[in-house]
């Protein structure tokens, strides 16, 4: 690298390479491999690859502060990182108090550390037409992924329209929820996707259209809502505006105050006694909502579960809690909750079309997982939060 001129050509394209060489591993194992094998050891080359990724990066970045270039994204890094130093303690605290330490609790400290550091190089690393060519190039190889781990021989037209005409946001043993398109590996990723394009949609918007049909098929019932609302929002009249408002200076604090409390309404409604409730008086199943993932709390919450901190909800199960805020919260206690809400809302800067995102993230991570199975998708997360405070879209859109 040349210090006066910046980066090569050279050095751009291997940039560009290392991060597109994560995003194809991650494919690869997630299309053939991952549901036989989800914990072996192939499934962290992606995450390894990353982490070559970050330290090149850094390595870049290092010339960058030498040459007193100016770094942005870095007060939202700077709090994101003051809440992984809040996870970190809790989780100390909880392992001298109890005695007992999981490896899990590093590997799952390291699924929430490395989009936040990733995305904060890449947003540095980057421009953003280099950036719009990098969300590009990902859907083009996590959209033939997401159709390998389905199999090609499955999507023939009359499969997809019956899959479009059975769409619903109904849970239980329903036609659309047993959709054969329906993705875990690869829904949120591109749902990440759809919501870059939402915002850069002017010269973009068949890729708009690629992720919300692709959304739309892997049949996850937030997503697919939420896939409606940006698809609404980017054919706003006046939608720049619109997209770029700022809702008043603390309009995010509304949203962590929320979502502090969430993790609590979300426990209490896999009770049974809410069930019942909720049942008898407004003839609404939560039980068909849950899905399960009910019985999964019930299940800790009457065996005398014990935090050790991160991640041990994992090992006291042997099994991911599929609701990732009551997992948080019996894990991290009520200052975890409530740091992890305050500190991404705060990032948004109460910016409009953020705080829609961030309202996804957080209803999915009260309803299923996000954060510790979305590496991938909260790289795309936080770099469209980096591009609406940093870019916008005024110039570049419209």
């Amino acid at each position: 690298m040349d210090d006066r001129l910046g980066p090569t050509i050279g050095i751009k394209y291997f940039n560009f390479l290392i991060f597109m060489s994560a995003i194809i591993f991650k494919s690869v194992v997630d299309a053939f491999i991952i549901k036989n094998d989800p914990n072996g050891p192939l499934n962290l080359v992606k995450y390894i690859i990353l982490g070559l990724c970050i330290l090149f990066y850094l390595f870049q970045l290092k010339i960058k502060i030498n040459q007193k270039a100016k770094l942005f994204f870095k007060t939202e890094f700077r709090t994101l990182m003051i809440m992984c130093g809040f996870i970190f303690l809790i989780t100390v605290y909880y392992v001298v108090k109890n005695g007992e330490y999981y490896s899990i609790t590093l590997k799952e400290f390291t699924f929430l550390l490395i989009p936040i550091v990733f995305s904060f190089c890449a947003l540095n690393i980057f421009n953003l037409h280099e950036l719009i060519f990098c969300a590009k190039v990902a859907l083009i190889i996590l959209g033939i992924g997401y159709i390998f781990e389905i199999g090609p021989i499955n999507f023939t037209p009359s499969n997809i329209l019956s899959a479009i005409m059975n769409i619903s946001l109904a849970g239980g043993n329903t036609a659309s929820s047993n959709s054969i398109f329906e993705s875990n590996a690869f829904s949120d990723s591109l749902m990440s996707l759809l919501f870059f394009f939402g915002y850069y949609k002017r010269g973009n918007k068949k890729w708009l259209w690629i992720s919300f049909f692709l959304v739309l098929l892997a049949n996850k019932r937030l997503m697919m809502l939420f896939a409606v609302v940006i698809i609404v929002i980017a054919y706003l009249p006046n939608r720049v505006a619109i997209q770029n408002k700022v809702l008043g200076r603390w309009g995010w604090v509304v949203g962590a105050v929320v979502f502090s409390v969430s993790p609590f309404i979300a426990e209490y409604l896999t009770t049974p006694q809410a069930e019942s409730i909720f049942f008898q008086n407004f003839s609404i199943n939560l039980a068909n909502f849950w899905m399960g993932r009910d019985s999964m709390v019930m299940n800790i919450l009457s065996s005398g579960f014990v935090s050790h901190g991160l991640g041990s909800t994992y090992v006291f199960q042997g099994s991911l809690l599929e609701i990732e805020g009551v997992k948080f919260l019996l894990e991290l206690g009520a200052i975890g909750v409530i740091a992890i809400s305050f500190c991404y809302w705060k990032i948004t800067k109460s910016h409009m079309y953020s705080m829609v995102m961030m309202l996804y993230c957080f209803l999915n991570i009260n309803t299923s997982t996000s954060i510790m199975t979305g590496t991938f998708s909260w790289i795309f997360y936080l770099i469209l939060l980096g591009c609406c405070t940093h870019y916008s879209n005024i110039g570049t859109d419209g």
